[in-house]
């Protein structure tokens, strides 16, 4: 299945009131069979920023930037049940495509549907970290267990003009691990198709940004995406303007 790669954030998504929601297939818009307003993705984004602060910050300790180890990546849970960062994209071409990066592995934390590795090249995911760094309850650190998130838990990526749907596919070295020289502290990386929907140099050896990502992740399991490597990004991307609705009212956007 083929589905929109990205929806541009000056372009207004206005409401239908059709029995089905729809999708362009030029990837500029899509629109909903809501009966609620429906939300640019530039004006959730200037929510989501808005509410990014210190009072709704979830980490006590900052995160590693995946692409320049600054120590500055932080989480905000800008809505109920809602959480955001800003970082780079480091470039995850881990899975079951195959790929010529040197450090490729043929595996991801979290599976499809059908208990199949999930393709970097065919499937837009995020990555978290795979433990308590610290080792402590609650963590010091954003980890996603104790906020109600699982494996293919959707999520909205910005970047510069464009929005796209992405699921939590795989994650950080965890303390138990020796595979890699990562960290579960780290944030900011994101799979091959993750980058090549927002625009950004998909390479996994030269490729990613060092920042300007916007994650937001949206817990519960009524936002786990189902499906297979062939059409997950598709059920990701049909996603994208029910989560910017669903957000802008809860953070009361006008």
């Amino acid at each position: 299945m083929v589905a929109a790669a990205a929806l541009a954030l000056a372009t207004p998504l206005a409401v239908r009131s059709a029995a089905a929601a729809t999708m362009n297939t030029d990837a500029t818009a899509v629109t909903s069979a809501a009966a609620s307003p429906a939300y640019t993705a530039a004006q959730v984004l200037a929510g989501v920023k808005k509410n990014s602060t210190s009072a709704n910050q979830v980490n006590s300790k900052p995160h590693i930037n995946t692409m320049t180890r600054a120590k500055n990546v932080n989480v905000y849970q800008v809505a109920t049940g809602v959480y955001a960062y800003g970082s780079s994209l480091a470039v995850d071409d881990d899975g079951s495509d195959p790929d010529s990066d040197p450090d490729h592995q043929d595996q991801t934390t979290f599976q499809d549907s059908n208990g199949k590795q999930l393709a970097a090249h065919h499937v837009p995911f995020y990555v978290l970290g795979d433990d308590c760094w610290d080792r402590k309850s609650p963590c010091p650190h954003f980890f996603y267990k104790e906020h109600n998130i699982k494996g293919r838990q959707f999520a909205l990526m910005f970047y510069k003009s464009k929005v796209i749907g992405a699921i939590f596919g795989d994650t950080q070295t965890g303390n138990d691990q020796t595979t890699s020289d990562n960290d579960s502290r780290e944030l900011g990386e994101a799979s091959v198709k993750s980058a090549a929907l927002l625009g950004i140099n998909s390479s996994g050896t030269d490729g990613g940004v060092d920042n300007g990502v916007t994650v937001v992740i949206f817990s519960g399991p009524s936002w786990v995406v189902n499906g297979s490597n062939a059409n997950l990004n598709a059920n990701a991307q049909a996603l994208v303007q029910k989560a910017l609705d669903s957000l802008g009212a809860s953070m009361g956007l006008k």
